[in-house]
C-alpha cells in the first residue's frame, strides 16, 4: 500500500487483507484498522506504543491519538476505506498535515464521516433483516398451514388403514402403525420448524416460556440436550423488544449447533442489579476471540443489530472448556421471579 500525502478519505479496494496489514506494519506513525462495528482489529507498533490495541473502540483510539499528538506537531488524521476480502472497515493513521490544531479537526471530521457511513450501512442492514423476517414468517405459515396440514391428512389416512389392517389380522398392520408414528413425528418436527421461524408463542407466553418451547424443538429436531434456567422473567415493554431478544437467543443457539457442533445448550434468564441478562452457553468447538470480533456474517451481525434495537449490549465470550457464552444485557430492565 502506497503512502499518500493528503488526508481525504479513499475508497480504494485491495484484493487481500494481508496487503493492508503489511502497509499497517510499515506505516511510520500510529495506525490501526477498524472493522464495520468501529472496533480496532489490528494496530501497528506506533499505535501500540501510544496505547491502542486490538479490541479497543474507535472512540477510545481517537482519545489516545488526541493525547499522543500533544507531543508532536504538523500531524493530521487520515482515514482510508478498506474493502478487502474478509476485511471491511477503515485504515486510520496519522500523517503529515497543517500543524497546530489540525489533528483535532481531522479527528472530528474523520469520526463524523465514519459515523455517517456506519449509519448508512446499518440502515441497509436493518432493511435486510426486515426482509429476512418477512420471508421467515411466510415460510413459517407455509410449513404450518401447507406442509403441516398435508402431513396431518396423510397421517389420518394411514391411521385409518392401520386400523383396518389390524381389524382383519393382516400381517402388515405393524408396518402401518410404524408408518403412522413416522408421519406424526414429521408433523411435529414441521410445526417445530414453523415455530422456530416465527415465534407466535411470544404473543401469549412469557419470554422464558417461549425459550422453553424453542429448547424442546431444538432437542426434537437436532437430538441435543437443552437446559433452561429461568431465575427471573424480564418486564419487556413491547412485543417488538421481546421478538428481538428471542431472535438473539435463537440465533445464538442455532449458530452453536450448526457451526459449533454443540451437543448441550444452557439458557439462563436472570436479573442482576439494575440490568437483565439473557445468556446461551454451549459446549461446542473452541471459539477464537479475534474471529468473533471480525465476524461479518448475517448471524452475528443480526444479533448485534437486534441488541442495538433494544438498547442492549451483546457479548460473545469463549469458554476455557470449549464453546462460548452469548450474553445479552438489558440495562434498566427489571425482572420478576417466575411463578
Amino acid at each position: 500500500m502506497s503512502a499518500r500525502t493528503n488526508d481525504r478519505e479513499s475508497t480504494a479496494t485491495v484484493e487481500s487483507p494481508a496487503q493492508w496489514r503489511r502497509g499497517l506494519a510499515e506505516w511510520p506513525t500510529p495506525a490501526f484498522l477498524i472493522d464495520a462495528t468501529l472496533t480496532v482489529v489490528d494496530a501497528n507498533a506506533g499505535a501500540a506504543a501510544a496505547g491502542i490495541a486490538a479490541g479497543s473502540t474507535f472512540d477510545d483510539a481517537l482519545s489516545v491519538l488526541a493525547r499522543w499528538r500533544a507531543a508532536a506537531t504538523e500531524l493530521a488524521l487520515r482515514v482510508e476505506r478498506v474493502a478487502a476480502e474478509e476485511l471491511r472497515g477503515w485504515f486510520v493513521c496519522v500523517s503529515g498535515g497543517d500543524g497546530g490544531d489540525a489533528i483535532a479537526q481531522r479527528l472530528a471530521a474523520g469520526n463524523l464521516k465514519l459515523q455517517e457511513e456506519i449509519g448508512r450501512r446499518r440502515f441497509l442492514e436493518r432493511q435486510l433483516l426486515s426482509v429476512a423476517e418477512n420471508e421467515k414468517q411466510r415460510i413459517s405459515l407455509e410449513l404450518h398451514d401447507g406442509l403441516g396440514q398435508h402431513l396431518t391428512g396423510v397421517a389420518f389416512v394411514a391411521r385409518s388403514l392401520a386400523d383396518k389392517l389390524r381389524a382383519t389380522g393382516h400381517p402388515q398392520a405393524a408396518d402401518a402403525d410404524w408408518l403412522v408414528r413416522l408421519l406424526n413425528e414429521a408433523t411435529s418436527k414441521t410445526r417445530g420448524l414453523a415455530r422456530g421461524l416465527w415465534p407466535v408463542s411470544l404473543e401469549r407466553d412469557s419470554l422464558g416460556q417461549s425459550i422453553r418451547k424453542m429448547a424442546e424443538d431444538l432437542e426434537s429436531i437436532y437430538g441435543i440436550s437443552c437446559a433452561v434456567q429461568v431465575v427471573d422473567e424480564p418486564h419487556i415493554a413491547s412485543q417488538f423488544a421481546a421478538h428481538h431478544i428471542f431472535r438473539v437467543v435463537q440465533e445464538a443457539a442455532t449458530n452453536a449447533i450448526t457451526h459449533g457442533r454443540a451437543r448441550r445448550l444452557t439458557f439462563r434468564l436472570e436479573a442482576i442489579g439494575d440490568a437483565f441478562h439473557v445468556s446461551v452457553v454451549n459446549d461446542g468447538l473452541p471459539v477464537d476471540r479475534e474471529r468473533i470480533a471480525a465476524a461479518t456474517g448475517l448471524g452475528v451481525l443480526g444479533m448485534r443489530l437486534r441488541a442495538e434495537a433494544v438498547a442492549g449490549q451483546l457479548s460473545i465470550e469463549p469458554l476455557a472448556a470449549g464453546g462460548c457464552e452469548v450474553a445479552l444485557t438489558l440495562p434498566g430492565v427489571s425482572g420478576m421471579r417466575p411463578t
